[in-house]
């Protein structure tokens, strides 16, 4: 039973999350391209809130798809085994690629004798993989210190809602000359982070509660017929989502007159707003999967699943300095509505692509497995140490 349990959740699960990565793909096409006089418009500005769910979600589904591997795995971290290192070793590697993507330039020659101590202040931003990583070593961690599934659940409530009320808080204190910039980056975003984990780490939280609630009522649908439990639960939540996005519009003239240093986006009026809406995307995840089912080659599911490749290459693509120029660098702002729009189906279309071979390759035989991991890792050397600067 437990195996369904799983199956079934990760489908949904990756539909949330595959979401959140093709609006990505979207957000930072339009973002790098868009003539700037176009990011006026209304209709921008509709298109902007849309993209201000894509952070949230990802991160909500992240923390869900911790629960889940949590619950199948929970006796080997509670005893020390070898699938504890692996994740702690999964998440480092996360960590590890997070900063990568801020590497001044991905080439040796412009590290060791061009890059000036401003390119190095940058690179130590947190980004949402950064955030992502951390916030779940620090869920392994209290597992282990609290030694119970549902000890760590019940004492994550109490977290997440301490982060969301501290945010604006700490977000008026300048850290960079108290403690190293490294550590001061996660605390907030004064100097050039955008995902520290004052307040994102609270959305990954909440996305592990949420799965825990939804195993819970997995849990008791295994003595009834159907997944009643878990229409009921998944109602609940709708109605749940309805109540957080009307109370953080009563709350916020409150707030703002609480704290010292007070603005909308560092407010738990924004987190309850979007962890709202996103609770209603989690819901209609798993009604449309229950209702249409998921086939596991669609476009946003199996993007969804390979969302961490998909993530760091089209960044690259769009982002990343290899050579004389970037992408976004080459393009400067230039591109109207139906440019932008068909470069990022273009690009949708690469990822999906990159997301089918890469899941062919882990079916694969292991020695092609490692072959091509091999090939792609010595691209990349070869690209650092003799790219052109």
């Amino acid at each position: 039973m437990q195996q369904t349990v799983t199956k079934k959740r990760i489908e949904f699960i990756d539909l949330l999350r595959g979401w959140a990565v093709i609006v990505m793909i979207q957000t930072h096409v339009f973002n790098a391209t868009l003539v700037p006089a176009l990011t006026e418009t209304w209709y921008f500005q509709w298109l902007r809130f849309v993209d201000g769910l894509v952070a949230p979600s990802f991160l909500f589904a992240s923390g869900m798809a911790y629960a889940v591997t949590t619950r199948r795995k929970i006796n080997d971290y509670l005893s020390f085994g070898p699938p504890l290192f692996k994740q702690v070793g999964r998440l480092l590697f996360i960590l590890l690629i997070g900063y990568g993507l801020h590497i001044p330039k991905f080439n040796y020659y412009h590290l060791r004798y061009e890059a000036g101590p401003l390119a190095w202040q940058v690179f130590w931003q947190v980004d949402v993989l950064q955030c992502i990583a951390i916030s779940l070593l620090f869920l392994q961690g209290m597992l282990l210190l609290l030694r119970s599934e549902k000890r760590l659940y019940m004492t994550m409530i109490g977290v997440t809602v301490a982060i969301v009320v501290a945010t604006p808080l700490v977000w008026g204190v300048d850290f960079w000359g108290t403690v190293p910039v490294p550590i001061a980056s996660y605390l907030n975003g004064l100097h050039y982070s955008l995902f520290p984990v004052f307040p994102w780490s609270a959305f990954l939280f909440a996305g592990a509660l949420c799965g825990y609630f939804y195993l819970r009522a997995k849990d008791a649908a295994a003595g009834e017929a159907g997944a009643g439990s878990i229409a009921r639960m998944m109602a609940r939540t709708s109605w749940w989502a309805a109540g957080i996005i009307a109370a953080s519009f009563v709350i916020h003239p409150v707030a703002s007159m609480v704290y010292p240093f007070y603005g909308y986006w560092l407010s738990p009026s924004f987190y309850m707003l979007r962890l709202g809406l996103v609770l209603l995307l989690c819901a209609g995840m798993y009604l449309f999967e229950r209702k249409r089912g998921v086939s596991p080659r669609s476009v946003v599911a199996l993007v969804g699943r390979e969302s961490l490749l998909v993530y760091t290459v089209h960044l690259m693509i769009v982002y990343g300095k290899f050579g004389y120029f970037t992408f976004a660098d080459r393009v400067h702002q230039t591109f109207g509505y139906g440019e932008a729009a068909l470069t990022t189906v273009i690009l949708i279309a690469m990822m999906y692509g990159l997301a089918f071979a890469w899941s062919w390759v882990k079916s694969a035989p292991q020695r092609v497995k490692r072959l091509t991991e091999g090939v792609v890792l010595a691209a990349f050397v070869a690209v650092f140490f003799f790219g052109p600067n």
